[in-house]
């Protein structure tokens, strides 16, 4: 059986209560998780069974799913106002209406 040291040294994160295992003996990778849906998805990315990893859960039982709220595609972003420091204005040339043409002589220094 384990002990709660052992359960510490599987589990350094606090917030990461899922934990699996898989490779081979030299190159084992070690992946935390902090939800089931991040597992799965994990799990999915990367095309691993479930019967070839060590799945390993810090209290001894899958974790609930995350309560959190996923956006909608259809939902469209808040529009910036004109005057967010993120739009760019672009320069007008200044026209002297007296002159039109290219200046023809030197600028003094």
């Amino acid at each position: 059986m384990k002990t709660s040291q052992d359960r510490v040294d599987l589990f350094p994160y606090e917030t990461f209560p899922i934990r699996i295992e898989f490779g081979e003996k030299k190159n084992i990778t070690i992946c935390h998780f902090q939800c089931q849906e991040h597992l799965d998805k994990y799990l999915e990315r990367y095309k691993l069974d479930k019967r070839t990893i060590k799945l390993d859960y810090r209290d001894e039982q899958p974790t609930k799913p995350s309560q959190k709220r996923k956006r909608s595609v259809e939902q469209k972003p808040e529009p910036k106002s004109k005057g967010s420091p993120g739009s760019i204005r672009k320069r007008k040339p200044r026209v002297d209406s007296t002159r039109n043409t290219a200046r023809t002589t030197k600028r003094k220094k």
